[in-house]
């Protein structure tokens, strides 16, 4: 049964994934008449540069797609900018099992958006594809060219970099207190780059505007986590025939206290989450065996402990105010009560003793709404926990009501 629910969750997983809303925000788009237009725009999570824009025109409408062409801007409210420019990009390849041997960028000319990092009199932008990040940037004396950063191989394979930019900005920038051994300093990274554009803009005078300042912060949840345990145990291959652990699943029920830290990036999806819980089963069973006497073996369990998830969680928006989530635990188990006995018809014990546990990976699917209110389907998915007991082992299926504190 347990096998059944774990393909269900499978499909239903995948069939959330379908179904989970795109998020749409507030936004604009400028087209080549220099219009702008107020609308809905996909706030997409990919880390690459877009291609197209796509947008609603209101929360109900249908979304429309708007090729680079018709684009010169659009952006998301406090949150992104992207310029359309047709600029030179290297084709160069970063990866280091592929360089080549030549200093000089292979050039390519191309219409693209460019994200715009800071932007002012001198802005800066970025364009990543192929998991490489370029930078671009212009000035009220030059339109917007790269900054040139290459690596490259010289004989023998060593390797060498082509630090072009570092010229680039002390020719182009205008600000008296840049000097070659500022500039030396400054690495081809977003960090460096953007302090040396926030700086020029500021020698000048010139306000700006800053999108990478991130809106979004580290927050923390504290979910109270009541659950209904479905629980069974088995023996799969017993080594001895009256040592046999295999129990008839049971309802339980246990209690948890979830601390969830929401992490500031992407949207606010990912999370840390740590919980700490009780569990309680007891079961027995009775087997025929024809080498005991009496011919009938009675088998008890009583398994209670601290369970101590740690891992990940992942919320897909369906709405302003609902949410559907998956998440990834490692669970530790420290027990409290580990005994089994196994014993006659005639109820005389033939073994009984404690038994160890190890841990287990959990998976589990749910929906919150409200930020208040979760329901989530828990189960031992990748490996059953086993039990040092004669090769033993318990699984469990939790269907977990959570209410979040704050």
């Amino acid at each position: 049964m347990l096998k059944n629910l774990l393909s269900a969750l499978t499909i239903l997983f995948c069939s959330v994934i379908s179904f989970a809303q795109v998020n749409f925000e507030n936004g604009y788009y400028v087209d080549n008449n220099n219009n702008r237009f107020e609308v809905l725009i996909k706030n997409s999570d990919k880390r690459t540069n877009p291609s197209r824009v796509l947008y609603k025109t209101n929360t109900d409408s249908a979304v429309q797609d708007l090729p680079i062409q018709k684009v010169k801007e659009f952006g998301v409210y406090n949150t992104s900018k992207f310029i359309r420019s047709t600029v030179n990009i290297d084709q160069s390849s970063q990866t280091i099992n592929t360089l080549d041997s030549n200093r000089a960028p292979n050039y390519e000319n191309k219409t693209v958006f460019l994200k715009s990092l800071i932007h002012g009199e001198s802005s800066l932008y970025s364009y990543i594809n192929d998991n490489k990040e370029l930078f671009f940037f212009s000035t009220p004396n030059s339109s917007t060219e790269q900054l040139v950063y290459k690596r490259y191989l010289m004989y023998r394979n060593k390797l060498r970099e082509n630090n072009e930019f570092r010229s680039q900005l002390l020719e182009k920038l205008r600000c008296d207190n840049f000097n070659f051994t500022k500039i030396q300093e400054v690495d081809y990274n977003k960090t460096d780059l953007t302090k040396i554009f926030k700086q020029v803009n500021n020698c000048v005078d010139s306000e700006f505007s800053d999108f990478t300042v991130t809106k979004e912060k580290i927050n923390f949840n504290l979910n109270l986590r009541p659950r209904l345990n479905y629980s069974s145990s088995t023996t799969p291959v017993r080594t001895f025939e009256s040592v046999n652990l295999t129990m008839d699943s049971k309802l339980g029920f246990g209690f948890g206290i979830e601390t969830e830290v929401i992490l500031p990036f992407n949207k606010n999806k990912w999370s840390i989450i740590a919980e700490v819980a009780y569990q309680n089963y007891e079961g027995e069973n009775s087997f025929e065996n024809n080498n005991i006497s009496g011919g009938i073996v009675n088998s008890k369990i009583n398994y209670s402990s601290i369970e101590v998830p740690f891992g990940f969680r992942y919320y897909m928006f369906l709405s302003e105010n609902s949410k559907l989530f998956i998440n990834a635990t490692y669970i530790f188990d420290f027990t409290l009560n580990n005994e089994f006995e196994i014993s006659r018809g005639d109820e005389t014990v033939l073994i009984a003793g404690e038994f160890g546990t190890l841990g287990s990976l959990s998976g589990g699917i749910g929906y919150k709404y409200l930020d208040k209110f979760s329901l989530e389907l828990r189960l031992l998915t990748i490996s059953n926990r086993a039990l040092l007991f004669s090769d033993s082992e318990f699984d469990s299926v939790s269907v977990i009501f959570g209410y979040t504190l704050f």
